[in-house]
């Protein structure tokens, strides 16, 4: 299991940097221009250029990783600073990247959508496997979010084609599901169990593809919900979600899918959020 419990928020600002509110703590965020570090007080720490980022982690060394897009569509890629935000490591590739994971053994996960391939990347920037994807049609679209899972297998969000696959490391797909709304992210959590977000809500599915929990608009409606994007769940299992476009732009709800928490930020003063997650929080998660 990858064991980076420093976690991040993957959001696009617009306007000045937002400084952390009262429920809310964030660690590195990713905009549609840069990516920007602040500390547990909220304070902003340094930022670096991203490009379109859609994904970022927060290292055990203080380092931070993201996807980037400065040329989108073009060429995407995956950078590594360092705590002054000066750039250690660097992988690049055709057309979008979305997604990417430092693995426990050093390398890299790269979600090459631009490529509709998953890349494991060595620290000398080699690709070292390529798994190809069956969405064959080259699209941000097409590979929104990819982790290693603990069995070393790779869970897939192909949302053009709205399915979720699980894939071997030699491209073979052992598990598959579609949705009932187009799919944005997956997290499989301990017990072998996989949410799912989307256009229409988050499910919980069973291995055996049984629905056993669901947040529907309607659940949420004084949040304004336009897209159920990324998420990330608590280890008091509460899942804090993101909300694209939506009056709320992320907010907090418990399993009895009750508000718990709702960001004070307007739709107005921020833009669309992509994902979110929390500082030093231990989920009981397989990534």
């Amino acid at each position: 299991m990858n064991k980076t419990w420093w976690l991040c928020a993957v959001v696009c600002l617009s306007g000045s940097v937002l400084a952390a509110e009262p429920g809310m703590v964030a660690s590195v965020v990713a905009t549609e221009t840069h990516v920007i570090r602040f500390d547990e007080s909220g304070n902003q720490v340094w930022q670096t250029p991203s490009g379109v980022s859609r994904d970022v982690w927060a290292l055990p060394d203080g380092h931070t990783l993201f996807a980037f897009n400065f040329e989108p569509g073009v060429t995407g890629g995956v950078r590594e600073v360092d705590a002054s935000g000066k750039v250690v490591w660097e992988f690049k590739t055709d057309g979008w990247v979305l997604s990417c994971q430092r693995l426990a053994d050093g390398n890299t996960l790269v979600g090459a959508a631009g490529r509709c391939a998953v890349l494991i990347v060595d620290p000398a920037g080699r690709i070292v496997n390529e798994i190809k994807v069956k969405m064959r049609k080259p699209h941000k679209h097409a590979l929104t979010t990819a982790r290693m899972l603990d069995n070393s297998h790779v869970l897939v969000v192909e949302e053009q084609v709205g399915l979720v696959r699980e894939y071997q490391t030699d491209g073979q797909v052992v598990w598959e599901y579609h949705p009932p709304f187009r799919p944005f992210g997956a997290v499989r959590v301990a017990g072998g169990n996989t949410f799912i977000s989307g256009r229409d809500g988050i499910i919980e599915v069973t291995p055996n593809r049984a629905i056993v929990w669901r947040l529907t608009r309607e659940d949420v409606s004084a949040m304004g919900p336009r897209w159920f994007a990324g998420f990330q769940i608590r280890a008091n299992g509460n899942l804090v979600i993101c909300n694209p476009g939506g009056k709320v732009p992320f907010y907090e709800v418990d399993r009895n899918k009750q508000i718990v928490w709702q960001s004070t930020l307007s739709r107005d003063a921020i833009s669309p959020a992509h994902n979110l997650c929390l500082v030093n929080e231990k989920p009981p998660l397989k990534h």
